[in-house]
């Protein structure tokens, strides 16, 4: 049973009807004003049903309103702000250029896409009030099917809606931004494993929403199901497979991963056990080992280079063990060694120091649980260092030392850590 609805899901849907006229004079009626009464009892309807899939209850009742795009991205603006100030991002995207985590404007990029997340539905930053698109859930929707339908449709089997899953998907990141109350972690290895349970969450209750309808439960999850191979990939956003780069394989890892690990979790124990999650594994490293203990990776002290009166510290990062892994498989084209040089990490630090023309230093230093874990990592990174340039020089020494595009790179590693600086070219 639970492969039929699968194919069902994958397979396209046919294109609903237009709505008749009447219904579509009164859907862009609301839609000018932003209220519509059916699409908010719809919404709160929704909301009571999802509250008994997580056990969770909202802390204030949902609203929702029809909101243009141009509003949508106005609320993502908004959540933007909440982040890191700009000054900050540019400095953290000089940081993740120079040691390979793809481009200087990867983390802005990410910020943005992870704040508008799907088409078609977005939060009000104040927790309160789901933003839908207006040609979502529209009036046509609510008209009962007629006798001339498609028997094998997914929706004949399950009654619901076409957009549906997808409100419900915005309905819970309501639901989280009420508890979490808008806050942005201020790493990237945090934001990562924040968001991937998240979204994971999310999409989570949209399908388990989806199969309750005929009687299937948390044995889904029983069976590998990619959440962009649901409803026409609507509970993915739309640029995921269109960034590429190590910016595409970050958000890859957020949506389905992340969809994966929550999941995992909420199979083995229940909506609680997903809570717990969500509460304690806040590394990327913890939501990828859910067999391990939570790691609690304490501070890496801030290095007494370069000094103060040249340069200022523009920002501190930390891009964790997903991060690690991107950067080797990317530029080494390896996705095993990836994950071999990023296995035992046990916390890292990401300075940028920087001049008042954004000219500066980048120093970052990683922890691992051994020393051997240590020379895994830097033998990944070395080989990731040795695709980026041509001639890397002091083969086999210590410390390798690389230059070209400008930059000019030292690894070095000392028992359980490893440095690399990487400074201008002369």
């Amino acid at each position: 049973m639970i492969l039929l609805l699968w194919l069902a899901l994958t397979l396209p849907q046919d294109a609903p009807e237009p709505p008749p006229p009447d219904a579509s004079a009164t859907r862009h009626g609301t839609a000018a004003a932003g209220e519509d009464p059916q699409l908010l009892n719809e919404v709160r309807r929704m909301s009571r049903s999802l509250e008994d899939l997580l056990a969770a209850r909202f802390a204030l009742p949902p609203v929702a309103v029809r909101a243009t795009a141009d509003l949508r991205r106005v609320a993502a603006e908004a959540r933007l702000a909440q982040a890191l100030p700009a000054e900050r991002v540019e400095a953290r995207g000089r940081a993740w250029e120079d040691i390979g985590l793809g481009t200087r404007e990867g983390p802005s990029r990410i910020y943005r896409l992870l704040a508008e997340d799907l088409e078609g539905v977005a939060v009000d930053p104040t927790g309160r009030r789901l933003l839908v698109d207006p040609d979502r859930l529209t009036a046509g929707d609510f008209i009962p099917t007629g006798e001339d339908a498609d028997p094998s449709s997914l929706l004949l089997l399950t009654g619901i809606r076409p957009d549906e899953p997808l409100l419900l998907h915005g309905l819970v990141h309501l639901l989280q931004q009420q508890e979490e109350r808008g806050a942005w972690p201020e790493t990237t290895d945090a934001l990562l494993a924040l968001r991937a349970w998240q979204e994971g969450q999310a999409n989570l209750a949209a399908i388990l929403y989806l199969f309750a309808r005929v009687g299937v439960g948390t044995e889904l999850f029983s069976h590998s199901l990619d959440p962009g191979e649901v409803m026409g990939g609507a509970l993915l956003p739309r640029s995921i497979d269109l960034v590429g780069g190590a910016e595409g394989a970050l958000l890859d890892w957020v949506y389905r991963d992340g969809y994966e690990q929550a999941a995992a979790s909420i199979r083995n124990g229940g909506p609680s056990a997903l809570r717990e999650a969500m509460a304690s594994r806040k590394t990327t490293r913890d939501v990828r080992h859910l067999d391990r203990v939570a790691l609690e990776p304490g501070a890496i002290a801030i290095a007494d280079e370069p000094s103060p009166e040249e340069l200022r510290l523009a920002d501190r990062d930390s891009v964790g063990e997903e991060g690690i892994v991107v950067i080797v498989s990317t530029w080494t084209g390896k996705a095993n060694l990836g994950l071999i040089a990023a296995d035992g990490w046990s916390g890292d630090a990401l300075f940028r120091w920087e001049d008042t023309t954004g000219d500066g230093v980048t120093l970052w230093v990683t922890r691992w649980v051994s020393p051997e874990e240590a020379a895994d990592f830097e033998y990944g990174y070395v080989r990731s260092l040795e695709s980026r340039f041509a001639a890397p020089g002091d083969a086999g020494q210590s410390p390798r030392r690389f230059e070209g595009q400008g930059r000019a790179i030292t690894v070095s590693r000392d028992g359980m850590h490893v440095r690399v600086r990487i400074v201008p070219s002369g």
